[in-house]
């Protein structure tokens, strides 16, 4: 071989590898060494040798399971509900809070001489929460077209298999099998009536933990206690807003898991053993979030006690009675507890249909 048709040889090879992923490559590389080499001494020629092997860039596709997408088919359907759920969840409580605090900021007292005022309010509040819709709808786009991405990259599905490993042997077998018509036997099996995820249920899901998350992001002040005075209201929140910065992050990444549990198992349709194991990796990991969030750090408004007691100076018995029992560690062992059961309810039932009903994978 002269050097001439070896650098040929590895021109064809590099453009076949660089399309391959990592563990594939340095296999292929050899395969294909040899197979070009074994050929190379049956025509004679490299450049015949290469010309029958075709477009390196076809060639390729012989080791890949499949054409390769962003989003594919197989997705599809269920990413663009998901994006019509997530988009409408998020932009609907931004536009209302955006409204809300523009109308909130006319001083004093509404009267009915206001009307104007509050139409022009309203006005540039909504202006102003269409922008931040644009936003909020990029992010949640974006966020979902990422799970689903991530999906269809790593091929995470209920049927998941091994992954194949080629050999030169098995290149001239791909050919012959691409050319096989569908047959019943390619049908899988119907799933019990009682392992199968209510796309409602998901539903439900995704709305909840969207529109918390808009809220924590936009109007985290609207967790508060909500006090009448003087024709007007108090708000006195119950978070840290001054360490909401270093709060946020955590909170967000928790209901991000909890997103991603949800489009798994609408993905995959069915209790089964992927569907049991996302369930209890990102339950535990909401749990580990949780304690962070209630225990590490200042997630409590430190000053809700004596706010209150302010309040209730000015006449109200129900702030004096909150300020009196509030107990910050106490809030938190409380709703700790109670995420911490929730989730592991969550995750025995989702144990319990898959080892009863469900299936690990489906043939």
């Amino acid at each position: 071989m002269t050097p001439n048709e070896k650098d040929y040889m590895e021109r064809y090879i590099y453009q076949v590898t660089r399309r391959l992923r990592g563990k594939q490559r340095e296999e292929a590389r050899m395969e294909l060494e040899e197979l070009i080499s074994d050929m190379w001494s049956d025509c004679g020629s490299m450049e015949e040798a290469l010309t029958r092997l075709g477009d390196p860039a076809d060639f390729a596709k012989q080791y890949q399971n499949g054409p390769r997408y962003l989003i594919g088919p197989e997705y599809m359907e269920n990413y663009l509900w998901f994006v019509k759920i997530v988009l409408l969840c998020s932009s609907i409580p931004i536009l209302i809070v955006s409204v809300i605090d523009t109308v909130a900021a006319i001083p004093g007292p509404l009267s009915a001489d206001m009307a104007s005022s509050v139409i022009r309010a309203i006005a540039r509040g909504t202006r102003t929460g269409l922008i931040d819709v644009f936003a909020s709808g990029l992010a949640s786009f974006g966020a979902v077209t990422l799970i689903f991405a991530f999906m269809e990259w790593r091929k995470i599905k209920i049927d998941i298999k091994e992954a194949e490993k080629w050999s030169v042997d098995k290149l001239a077998d791909r050919k012959k099998t691409a050319d096989l018509r569908w047959s019943p036997g390619f049908l899988e099996p119907v799933p019990d009536k009682r392992a199968i995820i209510s796309r409602g249920d998901s539903a439900v899901g995704v709305v909840f933990i969207v529109i918390f998350t808009v809220m924590l992001v936009a109007a985290p002040h609207f967790f508060s206690v909500v006090f009448p005075k003087s024709g007007s209201v108090t708000m006195v929140p119950i978070f840290n807003l001054d360490q909401w910065d270093v709060i946020l992050p955590v909170f967000v990444f928790s209901m991000c898991v909890g997103l991603a549990d949800e489009v798994f198992r609408l993905v995959t349709g069915c209790y089964c053993r992927p569907v049991m194991i996302c369930n209890i990796l990102c339950g535990t990991l909401q749990i580990v979030l949780s304690g962070v969030i209630l225990k590490a750090l200042p997630f409590w408004n430190p000053d809700f006690a004596s706010q209150l007691q302010e309040m209730s100076k000015e006449g109200s018995d129900l702030a004096g009675k909150v300020a009196e029992r509030w107990n910050g560690d106490w809030a938190s062992n409380i709703l700790l507890a109670v995420i911490v059961i929730a989730t592991l309810a969550e995750m025995g039932v989702t144990l319990y249909k898959t080892l009863r009903y469900g299936t690990s994978v489906r043939s």
